[in-house]
């Protein structure tokens, strides 16, 4: 029986003419031309009892043990080519791809065609090909995912009959890869008003990190607002948001309890509002806004004048996750 390339040793103390390699390798390489996968699989491996890291065996043998249908240790021969360095890279590289395709590491996938291209070391004839397996990886990547995961689940109607913790589980659960087959269905989440507004901005942040392309609108308390996925802002490295930091953390230097409050109000507001930022005020007056409504929780404040707007949307907010935490 023949065992797998893993166990393959060399052959210690025992002669091997060329010419034995060389028949086996030309015997092999025939069959496969030929495409009698298994006689070229058996010849191309006599090849490796005796040179383990011949890249032209090692290609052969790959691409046989792929036509096959054996994907896991096709695999494992594909790695061992790629550190001996294979005689035809790109070639190499597209079936080392599909490999991983079948063996469902979609995101190695997906990570390897990135790099081919940003690399730009595939010529132009070339380029057009990988992107359609960059489409395909997709593709595949997003119906196997979609077979593991409920979609009924993200009908706007049930999901909306959820508690607003399982709303958010339900959305933080979910494999990245189902993102694109879902994407009409968490957009329609994120644009219904009465769907809850932390587990909007979960999406958001997933369909941007997984750089899915389209146009949502978005409502938040008085914000409205169309955006592309893309153009979102980002919330961890914001120039705006670190501006506002700032002014807090200079005028509360001397008082780092109070700093502390207003820092930790402020972030959990930038996720409640996020794709919005206080658009509507400058950024002095946002870190004063949060630094009146700690101090009115000092002093009792507890109701603000019509033209405290802004104070009215710190506490409306506050409002809210009291009533969804409640």
């Amino acid at each position: 029986m023949r065992k797998k390339y893993g166990d393959l040793k060399r052959v210690g103390n025992v002669i091997v003419f060329p010419t034995t390699v060389n028949r086996l390798l030309a015997e092999g390489m025939t069959f496969l031309k030929d495409e009698k996968y298994e006689d070229a699989r058996d010849s191309l491996y006599q090849v490796l009892t005796y040179e383990p890291e011949h890249a032209a065996a090692l290609g052969g043998y790959t691409y046989c043990l792929y036509e096959l249908g054996e994907f896991e240790e096709a695999l494992e021969v594909c790695k061992e080519l790629l550190k001996v360095g294979p005689i035809h890279y790109l070639e190499t590289m597209e079936l080392y791809i599909s490999i991983l395709m079948q063996v469902r590491e979609f995101e190695e996938a997906e990570k390897m065609i990135e790099l081919l291209i940003e690399e730009k070391v595939l010529p132009e004839e070339r380029l057009e090909q990988f992107q359609q397996l960059r489409e395909l990886n997709e593709r595949i990547a997003a119906n196997v995912s979609t077979e593991l995961v409920d979609a009924s689940l993200y009908a706007i109607d049930t999901f909306l009959a959820m508690h607003p913790s399982e709303q958010e589980k339900l959305i933080l659960d979910l494999p990245t890869a189902s993102y694109q087959a879902l994407k009409k269905r968490l957009l329609a989440i994120i644009e219904h008003p009465d769907a809850d507004l932390l587990t909007k901005t979960y999406i958001l942040f997933m369909l941007y990190q997984e750089k899915i392309e389209a146009e949502v609108n978005v409502q938040k308390f008085h914000y409205k607002g169309t955006f592309n996925i893309d153009d979102l802002p980002d919330p961890m490295n914001n120039g705006r948001i670190r501006k506002i930091t700032a002014t807090m953390e200079e005028a509360l230097a001397k008082d780092p309890t109070r700093l502390e409050l207003v820092k930790e109000l402020f972030e959990r507001h930038i996720y409640l509002l996020y794709p919005f930022i206080w658009d509507d005020y400058d950024e002095a007056e946002v870190a004063q806004g949060y630094m009146d409504y700690t101090e009115g929780l000092f002093t009792g404040m507890s109701s603000f004048n019509e033209d405290e707007k802004l104070l009215e949307l710190i506490q409306q907010a506050e409002l809210w996750f009291e009533m969804r935490n409640g």
